[in-house]
């Protein structure tokens, strides 16, 4: 059976892109023979025209005996789209950005800003 819970934490990750104002889009496997494929996750945050893609891929080397040694690594693609200029970086670094400007100037997430609420005592 498959349920739908709300109620359960998402990763690091993904909060951050939602702290940000991201909404995901789609998930899509790339074949590259004869390299392994790689999964691109694809995010965008409509309203300030910037698209950022989490890249799951693999490195691949050989060992001094010429053994093929893949190993996972994730990195973050974030593209202005009115430019179409990108900026690659990975997870961590990615992770420490508290906002992002666009092309036009906007930054993104406003920052939080305090109010008093003014009564009415008469």
């Amino acid at each position: 059976m498959k349920v739908l819970d709300f109620t359960k934490e998402t990763d690091e990750l993904a909060n951050k892109l939602i702290k940000l104002g991201f909404h995901y889009q789609s998930t899509d496997k790339e074949e590259r023979p004869p390299k392994p494929a790689r999964l691109i996750t694809t995010w965008a945050n409509v309203m300030n025209g910037v698209t950022l893609q989490i890249i799951d891929t693999y490195d691949e080397l050989r060992d001094e005996n010429y053994k093929l040694i893949t190993i996972p690594r994730k990195y973050v693609r974030i593209t202005d789209d009115c430019t179409n200029i990108s900026v690659t970086m990975s997870v961590e670094e990615f992770k420490e950005l508290e906002r992002i400007t666009n092309s036009n100037g906007n930054t993104f997430p406003l920052p939080e800003t305090s109010f008093k609420r003014i009564t009415n005592e008469n």
